[in-house]
């Protein structure tokens, strides 16, 4: 499996991949992982175009987005993670991840690995100080994997969604990156 960062040509196939993915979304014994009914899984125009210009801007833009692949030996997406900016510009020092591992490759460390290229990214940037992340508070699975990979909760909305006439809430979670004394922070 290698992790790489998401070329334009690597896009149809990632859409193709995420497709699959949303598929999954509640489905059987995979708990509920997206705020989206089951059997939604149409990666929308708006969604897609997103992620094609968030790749072609700066980081300082509001539309920011990067995307790393795990891919197997054939070349196919098993996994996926991505970081975005906040919409506010009071916020450059923070990002969203968003993420996800195909089926057949979960509980083989795919997800640990992926976020260790994120947080190895994050390391290396002079403006990221949090990677924060929200996670519907029924999936134990994402939730224990953020846990071992350092992110800590920060707070739970109760009742956030209703999906398929069931109440869902939200988990937020934030890991450092670079720890900040008050005495550093900007005044």
């Amino acid at each position: 499996m290698e992790i790489v960062e998401a070329q334009h040509t690597d896009f149809e196939l990632f859409f193709s991949y995420l497709k699959d993915q949303l598929s999954e979304n509640g489905a059987g014994d995979v708990p509920l992982f997206q705020p989206l009914p089951k059997g939604q899984c149409d990666v929308s125009q708006e969604l897609k175009l997103r992620f094609l210009q968030g790749n072609e801007v700066d980081q300082s833009d509001a539309a920011w987005r990067k995307l790393w692949l795990a891919k197997d030996e054939s070349g196919r997406i098993k996994g996926h993670i991505d970081l975005r900016r906040h919409g506010d510009d009071s916020c450059l020092h923070r990002v969203l991840l968003g993420m996800g591992v195909h089926h057949s490759c979960r509980k083989q460390g795919v997800g640990s690995k992926l976020i260790e290229v994120v947080s190895q990214f994050c390391t290396t940037s002079q403006t990221i100080d949090w990677i924060d992340l929200c996670v519907l508070s029924d999936n134990l699975p994402a939730l224990n994997l953020y846990l071992k990979n350092g992110f800590v909760v920060i707070g739970e909305v109760t009742d956030q969604y209703r999906i398929d006439g069931e109440s869902i809430s939200e988990t937020m979670m934030a890991k450092p990156i670079h720890q900040i004394h008050k005495s550093q922070a900007v005044t």
